[in-house]
């Protein structure tokens, strides 16, 4: 998943190289045996433990006890006979209430997982493309150029341009005591205008910001790696210049690249200089992509400008990073059917094998083949439904961590998983307790009457 990720976020990689790591493999081996080998002697110490006329005797049933519902009576009294018999049941083999559960909530896991990727790669572009950077198009220039002013208000001028502001973008070196970090730092023509291309915001709580003359604002991903909150100092040295000492007055959302913005009073009263602007943001008449093309051509032709980037054209590369990892999402949704129908087949088997005489003597008492696989399957409901619950708490710490760990400095993933992920991973967990169970009926369909009534010696 981490390799995947990473391939979608740099263009021009080829093929991956994963080597065997033989310390890792023998690891991983050694574990899985002690693991399997430490059950199987678990369980063969319990049963030689036992006399031999006790082995060849069935299992007998566990007795049941007093829940702690039964101790809450106002409760326990609006629940169903049948569901009370079904609650006793699953706390009367502990081991497989919680192993059923495991089983359910590591498939609603990975099912999350899987869903909250697409999610938080969805996230950049929905947030940095039309909630935070809302403009059309970046316009760079040369600053070396003779007549860069001039070819500036030329292009703003221009009859496809709406609209567009001045702007100085340069690479900055960004230091405080945890550490080091290489961004860039924006000045703006104006710090008022300028909020109408970006905007400044906390993630968490929606507060705005505003450029002030006090301070800067950077963005989230880089005061988290530099350990800053607002109020705290950074040092910037941009180039040769000595490092500057400036106080960071917000902290703002970003997904995409770390910045720091500074406006055009401050970088004046730091520098003693006013900024030399190299480029523009823009807003275009039209967002399609042929008359996009057709500016681009007519703007590169001009006198000092040396790029033009769109919004759109950086979208279209995220909705092609999206399309690359559903392939991901399908093998997590594979593996979490095949960890649901393992666990939950095996399980169900031996509840079945287990209970063979009881299940038999329910049908002599005359259920019927539909009632007697309700008994049984009003037990599976609850632990799925006990299981998606816990399900949904696991798959949230691991697609935080899963997230995390494939972070790199430039880039930062959305953090909440969409009401939607959660309601397929539900449905999906539960179409998958749906299918163990309909496999399961025909081993109920086989159990013989006629077994409740032979001897047990």
């Amino acid at each position: 998943i981490i390799i995947t990720a990473y391939t979608m976020m740099y263009v021009g990689i080829r093929e991956v190289v994963v080597p065997m790591h033989v310390d890792l493999g023998l690891l991983a081996a050694g574990a899985a045996f002690v693991t399997t080998l430490g059950a199987t002697l678990l369980s063969s110490y319990r049963a030689l433990s036992e006399v031999p006329a006790q082995l060849m005797r069935p299992e007998a049933p566990k007795e049941g006890k007093r829940v702690l519902l039964e101790r809450i009576p106002f409760l326990w009294k609006r629940i169903n006979f049948t569901w009370k018999s079904s609650i006793r049941n699953l706390l009367r083999y502990k081991k497989r209430f919680f192993m059923t559960i495991f089983g359910i909530s590591g498939c609603m896991a990975l099912l999350l997982v899987g869903f909250g990727l697409s999610d938080s790669i969805y996230a950049i572009t929905d947030n940095q493309y039309t909630k935070i950077r809302v403009y059309d198009a970046i316009i760079s220039f040369d600053e070396e150029a003779e007549d860069l002013e001039k070819n500036m208000e030329e292009v703003r001028n221009r009859k496809e341009i709406t609209s567009g502001i001045r702007s100085r973008e340069t690479a900055v070196e960004i230091e405080t005591k945890a550490g080091s970090k290489t961004g860039d730092i924006i000045i703006p023509e104006d710090k008022k205008e300028f909020e109408r291309y970006i905007h400044f915001k906390d993630r968490m709580t929606k507060e705005k910001y505003h450029l002030s003359d006090r301070g800067v604002i950077v963005t989230e991903k880089l005061a988290k790696m530099l350990e800053v909150e607002s109020g705290d100092f950074i040092w910037l040295k941009e180039g040769e210049t000595k490092k500057i000492k400036v106080k960071v007055t917000a902290v703002t959302e970003n997904y995409m690249l770390n910045y720091v913005f500074m406006s055009k009073e401050l970088y004046r009263s730091l520098y003693g200089e006013n900024p030399v602007y190299n480029q523009m943001f823009v807003n275009t008449k039209s967002q399609k992509a042929a008359y996009e093309d057709a500016l681009s051509k007519e703007l590169l032709d001009q006198e000092g400008v040396s790029l033009v980037s769109y919004v759109s054209s950086a979208q279209d590369e995220m909705a092609q990073m999206l399309g690359n990892l559903d392939i991901v999402i399908i093998v997590l949704i594979i593996s979490a059917g095949l960890l649901a129908f393992v666990v939950l087949y095996n399980l169900n088997n031996i509840n079945i094998e287990e209970r063979r005489r009881e299940l038999a003597t329910i049908k002599v008492l005359g259920f019927y083949q539909r009632e007697l696989a309700a008994y049984v399957y009003r037990e599976n409901v609850m632990l799925t439904a006990i299981g998606i619950f816990v399900g949904i708490f696991f798959g949230m710490v691991l697609h935080r961590y899963v997230i995390l760990t494939a972070e790199v400095d430039a880039i930062m993933f959305g953090r909440k998983i969409f009401t939607s992920s959660y309601v397929y991973s539900i449905l999906l967990t539960i179409f998958f307790a749906v299918f163990v169970n309909g496999v399961m009926y025909f081993k109920l369909k086989k159990i013989d009457m006629v077994e409740s009534l032979k001897s047990v010696e």
